[in-house]
């Protein structure tokens, strides 16, 4: 019975701490984040052990044919981190029901096997969905982190403009001025074009279509009209960064309006409670009187 206590505790323990690592990881490391997103460097080989083997498991499954590449590509992480997650998440998914079954043995409890059934698929159902939701979430962010990034660039990009830089040394210096890891994104982006293997708009939109931000390929081809036709485009890059601006400035502000109604319903609630303290003694006395 006691070695049973134990086993349980420990799968539980165990399933709590991949949980909580899934669902808040920890920031990657700088130096491996760094070299997955050198140029030519091989994903497989940086990628090793229990985790690489996992993962391979999956790859031609289902599982493996919904990877989302772009939000990992984003967040620099590879397919095979998702995998092993998602494979974790499956071992937990498959202990779950032991242990619920071996917690309701020890306490005497006997349930309905419709509601344990339910309980085991609703909890095999959101541990198998965790890495997904936080991919997503993460990777939201990083989309906003970084379109905001984008219009600081954009103005950067027009001031080089402004003082007689090419297209493709603007486009370059302004991601060497920037600070953070999106500038730094851009210059490993710029970088084969900056060593003459590649344009900078074709590099700009490679990345765009890597990550999912579609306001980068814009810039790309905004840069493309001076390189290829030698248009003037100051005025376009001020008008594109004014655009974005506008565009996060309608975003907060739809944001900060849906806080403001979803606040209502609690503050009416706050008052009724309020006035409800204040008139039960004169009810009390009503009543007792």
């Amino acid at each position: 019975m006691i070695g049973l206590v134990l086993a349980s505790g420990a799968l539980i323990g165990l399933g709590a701490s991949l949980a909580i690592a899934v669902l808040f990881p920890a920031p990657p490391a700088l130096a491996p984040a760094m070299e997955r997103l050198r140029p030519g460097a091989s994903r497989t080989e940086l990628d090793g052990g229990w985790r690489t083997h996992l993962a391979r498991r999956l790859a031609g499954t289902v599982i493996g044919a919904r990877v989302p590449h772009a939000d990992l590509a984003l967040l620099g992480k590879t397919a095979n981190d998702y995998l092993a997650q998602k494979g974790l998440m499956i071992l937990l998914a498959a202990a779950g029901p032991v242990v619920f079954w071996a917690w309701c043995a020890l306490l005497g409890v006997t349930l309905p096997w419709t509601l344990s059934w339910a309980a085991c698929a609703a909890f095999a159902v959101a541990v198998f969905f965790a890495p997904d939701a936080a991919v997503r979430g993460q990777a939201a962010e990083a989309r906003k982190a970084f379109r905001q990034a984008i219009i600081a660039y954009l103005d950067l990009v027009a001031l080089a403009r402004a003082a007689g830089s090419g297209p493709a040394d603007a486009l370059e210096s302004a991601a060497k001025v920037g600070e953070g890891w999106t500038f730094r994104r851009l210059g490993l982006a710029l970088d084969p074009a900056r060593r003459g293997t590649g344009s900078a708009w074709d590099e700009l939109t490679r990345l765009s279509e890597e990550i999912g931000v579609p306001e980068l390929a814009d810039l790309a081809s905004i840069a493309r009209l001076a390189g290829t036709r030698g248009a003037g485009i100051l005025d376009t890059l001020m008008a594109k960064a004014q655009s974005l601006r506008e565009v996060e400035l309608s975003t907060e502000v739809s944001k900060a309006r849906s806080r403001t109604e979803t606040m209502t319903v609690p503050m009416a609630l706050s008052v009724i409670g309020f006035l409800l303290l204040l008139g039960y003694p004169a009810f009390a006395r009503m009543a007792g009187g």
